[in-house]
């Protein structure tokens, strides 16, 4: 039975949902990640500082690192790290069964696309590990858009691939930043959080 919460009210063409945080418990898999990869450049990535931004994509991420810090950083190289890292932490996410069950009772009744502020080679390999990818008939990850989260490109594109119009679509968020990038976009959105604060 599914999360009164998390029905979308009707009428809606399509579902879109953020990945990290809202499919599949992705937090301390992407903090570890990106602490491992800042340590090199003997950047300490404070834990509060870090929770406070995880809606953001990874290139604005840094931006805002580097004015908080004054230290330039090398931003391609600090994603490919903390990416290869990811890689080797995918067998511990696992996926938000409240959420995931709004997508499996979705399955073949709606469109429905994922839309991340992550890159497409950890996206793709989360979802493939949580065994999600089978559900979605279109993935847009922040390597598709110009801009990441919260301008509203990958929901816009994910829409447009869905072949649906955005204000049809309800979006499924758990960050402020995605949230923002949806209603931009003009999709109805459902906060998450809320779902996931009473544990599975």
């Amino acid at each position: 039975m599914l999360d009164q919460r998390l029905r979308p009210t009707t009428p809606y063409a399509a579902l879109v949902f953020d990945c990290d945080g809202t499919l599949v418990d992705t937090a301390a898999a992407n903090e570890t990640a990106w602490r491992t990869a800042l340590a090199d450049w003997q950047v300490e990535l404070d834990p509060a500082w870090y929770q406070a931004r995880t809606g953001l994509s990874g290139d604005r991420l840094l931006t805002e690192l580097e004015i908080e810090t004054g230290i330039e950083l090398d931003q391609a190289a600090i994603r490919a790290a903390a990416l290869d890292t990811y890689q080797w932490l995918i067998p511990t996410v696992a996926p938000h069964p409240r959420v995931a069950a709004v997508a499996e009772a979705h399955r073949g009744r709606v469109p429905m696309a994922v839309a991340s502020g992550g890159r497409r080679e950890a996206v793709e390999g989360t979802l493939r590990a949580t065994g999600l990818r089978p559900l979605f008939d279109a993935v847009v990850t922040r390597d598709d858009v110009r801009y990441g989260k919260p301008a509203p490109d990958v929901y816009l594109l994910a829409a447009r691939l869905l072949d649906a119009a955005p204000h049809t679509c309800v979006a499924y968020e758990d960050t402020d930043e995605g949230i923002a990038a949806a209603l931009a976009a003009g999709m109805t959105v459902i906060d998450v959080r809320p779902a996931l604060q009473d544990g599975p």
